[in-house]
């Protein structure tokens, strides 16, 4: 297991990035990419990917380039600027990487292209860090997984 195997995890317990679909690819110091399958429930009405999308995209990257500080956070602000219709792609790839990385304020940029290195978006988020260290991200990944096969039985 690696040193970041917990928040390879984390991204199991986060049910509204697992239900959209984004996948964590990559994990370093300060650092994070992650990929999102774009499927026709993603789009919008204009066929285009939805812009919820590729902010869920940024903040779930970005949310895990800060906690490889072994530190909890949460978002306290985010912007995005969306500089081109992400249209006729089969994935869309985020990129985060710290600006300002301070004892109980982190601010990171993230940057995501579609499928043709195309620029879709910029953002900018800013996480508050809680002095209490992550959870095991794994043992509530299993929970989420027994639960979720409780329910199947149950119907």
């Amino acid at each position: 297991m690696d040193s970041y195997s917990n928040l390879r995890e984390r991204a199991k317990c986060n049910l509204f990035a697992e239900f959209v679909g984004v996948r964590i690819t990559k994990i370093a110091q300060d650092y994070a990419e992650a990929e999102l399958t774009i499927r026709d429930e993603l789009l919008n009405p204009m066929g285009l990917v939805h812009g919820g999308c590729l902010s869920t995209l940024a903040d779930t990257t970005a949310g895990v380039a800060a906690a490889t500080r072994g530190k909890l956070g949460v978002t306290l602000d985010c912007r995005m600027d969306y500089l081109h219709a992400a249209k006729d792609t089969k994935y869309v790839r985020c990129v985060a990487s710290p600006v300002r990385v301070g004892r109980t304020i982190m601010v990171y940029r993230v940057y995501i292209t579609d499928d043709k290195g195309t620029a879709v978006a910029t953002g900018t988020f800013t996480f508050f860090i809680k002095d209490e260290p992550l959870p095991d991200y794994a043992m509530r990944a299993a929970e989420l997984k027994a639960v979720e096969h409780f329910k199947k039985e149950q119907h």
